[in-house]
C-alpha cells in the first residue's frame, strides 16, 4: 500500500506540471497510455526523492537504476489493477467507504486544525463532520476510495484461492515423513590412481579446442622486482637468530625473548607457545626438528620458507603412531632490509623511465633484466596471471594499444611490476602448454568419470540387487547410512541431491530405487523403513497448518493472476534510450 500511495502522489505531481507529449521522446507505452520523457521523468524524480529521504543519503547509480525499474513496473502494475477495477472486478458501496473512512482517516485529514483538540486529532469531531458536512464527506470518501479500491481488489483476488484440507494434510504427511536408508555412493573423484597421461590430455585438448578459445584478450610483458632479501640480508637475519640462540643458551628467558623478537604474530605474544600438535601439522623441517629435539632442550636455528626458527620442545605424549609434542618457537623472518627495498624501488623507477623512451624490452636489455610475459586475460578477469589482482591494470590493457606502458604496479606482497601491453587478440586459441594445468585436470576428471561410469554399469549389470550391499563392502565402495531422514535434510558425504530425495520418499521399503546419476556421481538408494507421522500431531497443528497453507495459496493465486494479466498488456519500454539501466528489469507487484 505504501508504494501505491507513493505512486499516486508522484503521478499527481507529474501530471499537474506535465507539458504536451513530445512524440520524439516517448519513454514507454502501456497499451494506449504513452509516457513522454517529461512525464516519466517527473514521476521518477518524485520516486527518487521519496526513497532518498527514506535512505537518508544520496542514491547511488546502481540504486537509481534499480528504482527506475521498480518505478516502471509499478506503473505497469497500477495500470493492470485500474483495468481490473474498471472491468468490474470489484464493487464498492458508499457504506463500505464510510466504514473505511471512519476506520482509517486519511493522513491529510488528521492535520486539519478544526478536527483537533489540544493539538491532537479528535476522532469524534471527525466523525461528526462526516455525518453533517456533505461536501467534506464526499471529498474524504473520494480520497479513501482512491486507495481502498486497490486493497479490496487484491483481497478479492486472493480470496479466489481454494485450499482443500485433505491436500494440505497429504502434503504435511509427505513433509514430516522420515526414512532410514542405505546409499551406495560411486564417486568419480574417489579414484586417486586414475590420472590422465600427457598423451591422453593432449588428445582431450585437441578434441575440445573451441572450449578453450577466448575472445577479446590482452597480454602483458613485464619486469618483476621481487621484494626478497639479498644474500647480505639473509646473512644478517641468520646472525640475529644465532644471537638470540646464544642468549637462550646463556640462560635467557625463552618467553621474554619470544615476546620481544618473534615475528610470529600468533605465538609471539604468548611467549612463542604453540601448544600440542601432531605429525603433518607443521612444515616438514619444523616438524622434524620439534619431534627430534629432546624434551626441555632448544634447537639451533632451522630455516623454513617462513624464516629462521628457534624451537624448544617442552613435552611429549602418545604412542609412536600417534605422537604429539608441546613446543614453542621464536621466528625471525627473512625480510629484505630497508636499503634493499630502496634499491629495488630505485631500479624499478629507472627501468620505467627507460621503458618510456625505448620500450620495455630495450630497457630490460640495457639493465640486464629478465622480461616475462603473462598469460592472456579478458576484461572480465580480476586477476592477471603472473602479475596479480588489479582492476586498473586490466582496464589499462583494454583501453590502450599494443606497446603501451602502464603505470608501475606494486602487489600486496610488495613486488613491483613494470608492465607493457604485449598482445591484443580478437580471438585467442591457447596451446596445450598454455593450458597444461587446466587441461591435465579436466582430462583427468573426464577419465575418472568415464572409468567410474563403466564400473557402475558393470556393477548393476552383473550383480543382483539383493547382493549390492555385500559387493559394495567387498569392493570398498562407500555406503552412506541415514536414519530419521526428513525432507530437506543434508546427507553426510553427499549433500543435497533432489533425485535422491525423491527416491527416498517414493521407493518401497526393502527395495532399491533405479540408479541415480548426478555430476560424475552415481547412487544406489535402498529404503529400509518409512515412518509416517503421528495423526495426533496433525490434529494438534491443523489450525496453524491450514492457515499457513491458505496464506501461501492466496499469495500464489495473486501472483499467478498478475502474471497472466501482465502478459495481456502491450508494453513498449524505451527507457534505455534515456537512462543508464545497468540492472535488468524485474516484474514487481504492488
Amino acid at each position: 500500500m505504501k508504494r501505491l500511495i507513493l505512486l499516486v502522489l508522484a503521478l499527481t505531481a507529474a501530471f499537474l506540471s506535465a507539458k504536451d507529449p513530445d512524440p520524439k521522446a516517448v519513454v514507454g507505452k502501456i497499451d494506449n497510455k504513452t509516457y513522454t520523457y517529461s512525464e516519466y521523468n517527473k514521476i521518477l524524480d518524485n520516486y527518487y526523492k521519496y526513497h532518498q529521504n527514506q535512505k537518508g543519503s544520496t542514491l547511488t547509480k546502481e540504486e537509481k537504476a534499480d528504482l527506475n525499474n521498480r518505478c516502471w513496473e509499478e506503473l505497469v502494475g497500477r495500470y493492470i489493477y485500474d483495468k481490473a477495477i474498471k472491468a468490474g472486478k470489484i464493487k464498492i458501496t458508499q457504506q463500505e467507504l464510510l466504514r473505511e473512512a471512519k476506520k482509517n482517516p486519511p493522513a491529510a485529514v488528521k492535520q486539519i486544525p478544526d478536527l483537533k483538540t489540544n493539538g491532537k486529532f479528535d476522532k469524534k469531531k471527525y466523525e461528526k463532520a462526516l455525518t453533517e458536512a456533505k461536501e467534506f464527506r464526499n471529498a474524504v470518501l473520494d480520497e479513501v476510495k482512491n486507495l481502498y479500491q486497490y486493497s479490496k481488489l487484491l483481497e478479492t483476488i486472493r480470496s479466489e484461492a481454494v485450499v482443500v484440507e485433505d491436500s494440505v494434510r497429504a502434503q504435511w504427511e509427505r513433509d514430516t515423513e522420515v526414512v532410514d536408508a542405505k546409499i551406495i555412493f560411486f564417486d568419480a573423484n574417489r579414484q586417486p590412481s586414475v590420472v590422465a597421461s600427457e598423451d591422453e590430455a593432449r588428445d582431450y585438448f585437441e578434441a575440445r579446442k573451441e572450449e578453450f578459445r577466448k575472445d577479446d584478450c590482452r597480454r602483458y610483458r613485464f619486469v618483476k622486482f621481487a621484494k626478497a632479501p639479498t644474500a647480505a640480508d639473509s646473512l644478517a637475519v641468520h646472525e640475529e637468530a644465532l644471537r638470540i640462540y646464544r642468549e637462550l643458551q646463556s640462560g635467557a628467558d625463552f618467553a621474554e625473548l619470544a615476546r620481544e623478537f618473534s615475528d610470529d604474530p600468533g605465538s609471539g605474544s604468548k611467549g612463542g607457545d604453540l601448544g600440542w600438535f601432531g605429525r603433518n601439522r607443521m612444515v616438514k623441517v619444523f616438524e622434524d626438528t620439534a619431534f627430534s629435539t629432546p624434551v626441555g632442550e632448544i634447537s639451533e636455528p632451522v630455516l623454513s620458507q617462513f624464516g629462521w626458527h628457534i624451537i624448544q620442545t617442552q613435552d611429549r605424549r602418545g604412542t609412536e603412531d600417534n605422537e604429539e609434542v608441546m613446543a614453542r618457537h621464536i621466528l625471525i623472518k627473512m625480510e629484505p632490509s630497508m636499503a634493499t627495498q630502496q634499491a629495488m624501488k630505485a631500479q624499478s623507477a629507472q627501468v620505467f623511465e627507460l621503458a618510456k623512451q625505448n620500450g620495455l624490452v630495450a630497457a630490460a636489455a640495457e639493465m640486464d633484466l629478465k622480461v616475462e610475459e603473462s598469460s592472456v586475460f579478458q576484461a572480465k578477469d580480476a586477476f592477471i596471471p603472473g602479475i596479480g589482482r588489479d582492476a586498473g591494470l586490466v582496464s589499462f590493457a583494454f583501453d590502450n594499444p599494443e606497446g603501451a606502458l602502464a603505470d608501475m604496479f606494486t602487489s600486496p606482497s610488495g613486488d613491483i611490476f613494470v608492465c607493457e601491453v604485449s598482445g591484443v587478440y580478437q580471438v585467442w586459441y591457447p596451446t596445450f602448454e598454455d593450458e597444461r594445468g587446466r587441461v591435465m585436470s579436466s582430462a583427468t576428471s573426464s577419465k575418472r568419470g568415464y572409468t567410474m561410469n563403466a564400473r557402475v554399469q558393470e556393477f548393476v549389470r552383473n550383480i543382483k540387487p539383493e547382493h549390492y550391499l555385500s559387493e559394495a563392502e567387498r569392493d570398498s565402495i562407500l555406503v552412506v547410512e541415514i536414519s530419521g531422514h526428513k525432507k530437506g535434510d543434508n546427507i553426510s558425504s553427499i549433500g543435497k541431491v533432489q533425485a535422491i530425495e525423491d527416491a527416498l520418499f517414493s521407493t518401497p521399503e526393502g527395495t532399491f530405487a533405479p540408479l541415480i546419476s548426478e555430476a560424475m556421481r552415481w547412487f544406489l538408494v535402498k529404503v529400509d523403513r518409512h515412518q509416517v507421522p503421528d495423526p495426533a500431531e496433525w490434529e494438534k497443528d491443523k489450525k496453524k497448518l491450514l492457515s499457513e497453507a491458505k496464506d501461501k495459496a492466496r499469495q500464489e493465486h495473486l501472483n499467478e493472476w498478475y502474471r497472466d494479466e501482465r502478459q495481456k498488456v502491450n508494453l513498449i519500454d524505451n527507457r534505455r534510450d534515456f537512462y543508464d539501466l545497468n540492472t535488468p528489469g524485474r516484474v514487481i507487484q504492488l
